[in-house]
């Protein structure tokens, strides 16, 4: 299911980039409302949050591909993501082991201890992180002015 999700999410991402370029455009142009800055902070928290459900999405069908192309198939084992192993450490797999939250596949190795695979995974857990809290710190900004414009009303 996570693999549909993350075609769906390939399929949007160009046109969140096209939405932004537009906004950012229109934010370019003379005639502006005079709201226009509190709109764009909103209109740039939900893009925020927008993108970083887009990238864990992908993410997320990223992880659920591995995992099933290690489950099935000639050329199965040892998985993808654990083929990048030391030949030490790759002698001694057992199995794999997807982690969904945070992102990430994990090479289990005979004794039962985990080593990492491919570090595929670790910009999309950054990349949605920061995308997380880019729309975290955007609602508070939108917040502060809210109060600011509230305070300056009723000063006068």
């Amino acid at each position: 299911m996570f693999v549909l999700l993350m075609y769906a999410a390939i399929l949007a991402a160009p046109l969140w980039a096209i939405a932004v370029a537009v906004k950012l455009i229109s934010v370019a142009l003379p005639g502006r409302r005079p709201d226009w800055g509190r709109d764009l902070l909103r209109w740039s928290a939900a893009m925020s949050a927008a993108a970083a459900v887009l990238v864990y999405v992908i993410g997320l069908g990223a992880v659920q591909w591995s995992a099933s192309e290690a489950e099935s198939g000639a050329g199965s084992s040892p998985a993808e993501p654990c083929r990048d192993l030391a030949p030490g450490v790759l002698e001694r797999l057992a199995g794999h082991e997807p982690s969904y939250f945070p992102l990430g596949f994990d090479c289990v190795l005979d004794d039962g201890s985990t080593v990492a695979g491919s570090d595929g995974y670790a910009w999309l857990n950054g990349l949605a992180a920061g995308f997380g809290l880019a729309a975290v710190l955007l609602v508070l900004a939108v917040g502060f002015l809210d109060e600011r414009r509230a305070r300056a009303v009723s000063r006068t």
